[in-house]
This record gives structure tokens, sequence and C-alpha cells, in this order.
């Protein structure tokens, strides 16, 4: 397996993730919402990367039963139901919905993502049970391509420690018969993580973006967002629509 990784999406051609695994980073915060929604019973997520195409899409779906959700700048789109706060998406509130998911980064990345084989969501909220899944034979035997959902087409610290934080547990697990090769920024986004290994929060408090959230009022949710391994839901995303992958998965210590 030959590990590639994108800092932000607009490096990536769409042919170039043909036949190949992707995986798709927004730590703060899309990517952990995600999660969170599916974990929490929502049926679905729709990613799309424009306002417009998010009401088109909500219109056609069942009254009662879609929620708009998204953000730009961080804050909930007017109109919305919900904005990018994962602690907003709770079972009372998701439970059986449809999402549709508009967000600054990380739709728009999922969007460009989607023609890839097999197209993940990873957090540091789920790294684990990403990392077990592409370790599967029928995943490992392909090449991998992390993207980095960036911020407004630019490198963000959070989505590439998250990165390095995967690379890291798949160079490192004792049971995986793979042989993995990587690339210059992949190699370099794992260095990148053994610096600030065992400091995600912090590092993600005094990012750029965590800093920005602060600002607005999202401080809680730069520490969420930090917190690795507190779910085991896998979203996967083919035909247009995330859903909750069926996995079976081992129990992992929780992180706070």
């Amino acid at each position: 397996m030959k590990i590639e990784v994108f800092l932000t999406p607009s490096e990536i051609e769409e042919h170039h993730l043909k036949e190949k695994t992707a995986v798709v980073i927004d730590v703060l915060r899309a990517s952990t919402s995600i999660i969170t929604a599916l974990q929490n019973g929502a049926k679905e997520v729709i990613p799309v990367d424009e306002v417009e195409s998010a009401l088109k899409i909500s219109s056609s779906l069942f009254a009662g039963q879609a929620m708009l959700c998204g953000e730009r700048g961080g804050k909930i789109i007017e109109g919305f139901d919900l904005g990018n706060s994962p602690e907003t998406y709770t079972p009372e509130i998701v439970q059986g919905k449809s999402l549709v998911f508009c967000t600054t980064n990380g739709s728009k990345a999922l969007v460009k993502a989607r023609h890839a084989r097999a197209l993940v969501v990873a957090a540091f909220a789920n790294i684990s049970v990403v990392k077990e899944f592409l370790l599967r034979p029928e995943n490992s035997e392909h090449n991998l391509v992390i993207i980095c959902a960036g911020r407004e087409s630019h490198f963000s610290l959070e989505d590439a420690l998250c990165a390095g934080l995967l690379i890291d547990r798949l160079l490192t697990d004792k049971k995986a018969k793979v042989s993995i090769q990587l690339s210059d920024t992949a190699l370099a986004v794992r260095v990148l993580y053994e610096k600030f290994r065992g400091n995600e929060t912090a590092t993600l408090v005094e990012s750029e973006h965590g800093k920005y959230l602060a600002s607005i009022g999202f401080a809680k949710d730069v520490v969420t967002c930090a917190k690795i391994d507190v779910s085991q839901a896998l979203p996967i995303f083919e035909d247009s629509v995330i859903h909750l992958h069926k996995v079976e998965t081992r129990k992992f210590k929780r992180v706070d």
C-alpha cells in the first residue's frame, strides 16, 4: 500500500482517486460533526459544496425528515437548522433524519473525492476504527490517499496532525500484514504528529483555526474535536450519500 497525503483538496485531480481508497479529514469540524451525527442515529448525511445545492436537495426530500446543516465562516448559515458544532448533533435532534450538509471546507473536500473506490470520513474521534477498516485485506491491497480539507484552500495544522496520527497507527499495528510505502508528504505529516504526540488538545487550541473558532464562541468544539477514539462510527461515502458502515470492531480505550 502506498500512502499519499494531500494537504488541501485543491492539490488533487479527481481522476487520481480512481481505484484508490480515500480518507477525508476535516477535524475542525465537519468530520467530527458527521461522525457524531451518524453515531447518534442520523439516517444519512448528504454533503454538498454550495448552499443553493443544499436548498434544492432538501426541498426534494420528505418534509420533516430532512435537516439543513452547515456553516460559512464557522457560523450557521441563515435559515439552516444546524451549524457545524458536533455537540448539537444529539440523538434527540438527528435521529432518523437526512442531513443535507454544506460546510466551508469539509463537504467540498468530500464532493471532490467522491470518485474514489472507497471514501471514508475520519477525525481524531474515530481514528482507530478507520485504521482497522483500511487494514482489511480488501482495502489494504489498494493504494491510500488521505485528503486534508484544510481551511479555505490553505494548510491546516489540525488536519495534517490527524493524518499523521492515522499513518502512525497504520505503521505500528502489530497485526498488520501490509507493506506500506509513504510519499514525502505522508512522511512529513507523520513526523509532524510525532512532534505533537500527546498534546493534541493544546495544539488544536493554539492552531489558527482553533483560535478563530474560539473567537466566535466555539472554544468548546475545539476541545471536543481533539478527543481521540471516542467513537466507533465509520462513515462511508457512496452514491452521493454518507452512511454509517456496520462493522464488528474491537473496544477502544477512550482518551479524554
